[in-house]
């Protein structure tokens, strides 16, 4: 995963760009920062590379969502086999990622882009459904299986709400846990295959102040503003970068 000295100064500054806008959409409606960095990143270089750069940033961002979540051990007791199967299968998937060509996953994560894009809209009502633990493995086992290929699952967590009309507030607190499991899992996928590239790592970590700075910009902004405009700019934004990720697969 090594580039070229002449392009990695093109590189670094594209990649402090795209790390900091997502990082501040982040921040300004509560999500979105993987889902946003990944692709565009991918339009830039490897889905690899790509992947590698957000660990770092998506850990420490998960990490603080679940520190000012009161409800994240009700939601590990009811929910335990999603986080679980999601590092299992975030595991399996980087494995995959890491051993073949991984051009044409770009599809799937334009796909994945749309998915999404076309689930968000929707909303559920009823009361909420029951599912048995086998279900939330085999769930978090495809969660992982993407976040491993393509670093993002967003639509099958809505899918999931979706259907089971799950307590919004038990969710987020699931979905969080299953976030960070699966970069255990990411983590030691690239491990296991001394993927861990110090270079990618080290840039990520010397862009962390300024990605961080960003999402406290943009948690700023959604208190004082909401955000509703900003919803609203990050579909439009997903449309086209999906449309380009198709476009350059081509």
């Amino acid at each position: 995963m090594q580039e070229d000295p002449a392009i990695l100064s093109l590189t670094d500054l594209a990649t402090l760009v795209i790390l900091t806008v997502a990082a501040f959409a982040h921040g300004a409606l509560g999500f979105g920062f993987p889902l946003l960095a990944t692709p565009l990143l991918a339009l830039v270089m490897d889905l690899r590379m790509a992947i590698l750069l957000t660990l770092i940033p998506t850990i420490l961002i998960n990490l603080v969502s679940i520190a000012h979540e009161r409800h994240w051990r009700e939601a590990l007791r009811r929910f335990w086999p999603l986080p679980v199967s999601t590092m299992i299968g975030s595991l399996i998937g980087t494995q995959l990622l890491l051993s073949i060509d991984p051009q044409p996953f770009q599809i799937l994560l334009a796909l994945v882009l749309v998915a999404f894009l076309l689930l968000e809209r929707r909303q559920g009502s009823g009361p909420e459904r029951q599912v048995p633990h086998w279900a939330l493995a085999l769930l978090g086992l495809s969660m992982g299986l993407l976040a491993g290929l393509i670093n993002i699952f967003a639509p099958v967590v809505v899918a999931f709400a979706l259907y089971t009309r799950m307590n919004p507030v038990l969710m987020v607190a699931t979905f969080n846990l299953s976030f960070i499991t699966s970069k255990s899992g990411q983590v030691l996928g690239f491990a296991s295959r001394d993927a861990l590239d110090p270079a990618v790592l080290g840039l990520a970590l010397v862009l962390l102040p300024a990605v961080l700075l960003a999402l406290w910009i943009g948690i700023r902004v959604r208190r004082r503003h909401g955000g509703a405009s900003y919803r609203n700019w990050l579909r439009g934004a997903l449309w086209a970068i999906a449309a380009l990720l198709i476009i350059e697969a081509w």
